[in-house]
């Protein structure tokens, strides 16, 4: 074939695999795409990214989660679903349905695939890599206002690839006020702002106890640190959320909080911070 011959095709394109195709396709039908880190787990990042969710969906919008940790997938405990359920799958057509959750909820989590919950999932990276994009490209999440991904603690492997995989998404770092977390916070931080990602602000979850039998409120870490990350990465304070034991109680028993305990200090907060941040991104 001759220079003259050589038909015009976009090299770009070329460069795209199919599943890469699909993501972008996929990811072009849905309004918003939050993902929620942080840096170290315990600070209550499936519990944000779960009540965030419901309060969406609450509302009338269409909501879906991707639990995208693969080897610690929680979400749909906390959700009060069966994981005995499975997505439905078109194998001719080489797409799957993710499950119906509460209020018209679109679920996909690992936990779905796995036998029991006991089971563990033994992947190196590669593999956990081809599942978040399986999730991405092949699941038919359709029209959506919001897509909530819940992703697991650190910089690496699936934080990596979802940061890389959607790049119009914004991102909130989720921490607790104990000076580790927010060392590893800010990691989290400055790897959004290298890949050049949209920072909607920090959430500081467990922000502080109201004791139940004097009512005195009690700070359970050295106040402070959130504001400070926020002030010297010039992102937003997205909301402080208190603790309370009704909260962790909720999760294990799957139905979030804002539901169960709407007129809860916790609740109202986390409704003021989804406020902010629908307020951001529906501006």
């Amino acid at each position: 074939m001759s220079e003259e011959q050589v038909p015009d095709i976009n090299l770009k394109e070329m460069m795209l695999d199919e599943r890469t195709k699909n993501i972008q396709k996929n990811m072009e039908k849905i309004k918003h795409k939050i993902v929620i880190i942080s840096g170290k787990g315990g600070v209550g990042k499936t519990t944000v990214a779960i009540n965030l969710a419901m309060s969406l969906a609450s509302v009338g919008l269409r909501v879906g989660i991707l639990d995208v940790d693969i080897t610690g997938p929680n979400v749909i405990k906390m959700l009060g679903i069966n994981p005995e359920l499975k997505p439905r799958v078109d194998a001719e057509a080489k797409i799957f349905y993710p499950i119906d959750g509460p209020l018209k909820l679109k679920v996909m989590s690992m936990a779905f695939l796995t036998l029991t919950s006991d089971e563990p999932v033994i992947w190196r990276g590669p593999m956990k890599m081809s599942a978040v994009r399986q999730f991405l490209g092949d699941a038919v999440w359709g029209e959506l206002d919001y897509l909530i991904c819940d992703l697991p603690p650190g910089t690496s492997d699936e934080t990596l690839d979802i940061l890389q995989l959607i790049p119009d998404e914004n991102v909130v770092i989720v921490s607790t006020p104990q000076e580790v977390a927010l060392m590893d916070a800010r990691k989290t931080i400055k790897m959004a702002m290298v890949m050049e990602r949209s920072i909607l602000g920090i959430i500081e979850n467990m922000s502080g106890f109201n004791c139940p039998h004097c009512g005195e409120y009690i700070d359970l870490y050295p106040p402070g640190g959130a504001e400070k990350a926020s002030i010297d990465f010039n992102v937003a304070l997205l909301g402080k959320i208190p603790f309370e034991i009704e909260v962790s109680q909720q999760s294990d028993q799957g139905l979030p909080f804002v539901l169960k305990y709407p007129e809860s200090k916790s609740a109202k907060a986390f409704k003021d911070t989804v406020k902010k941040i629908r307020d951001i991104l529906e501006k």
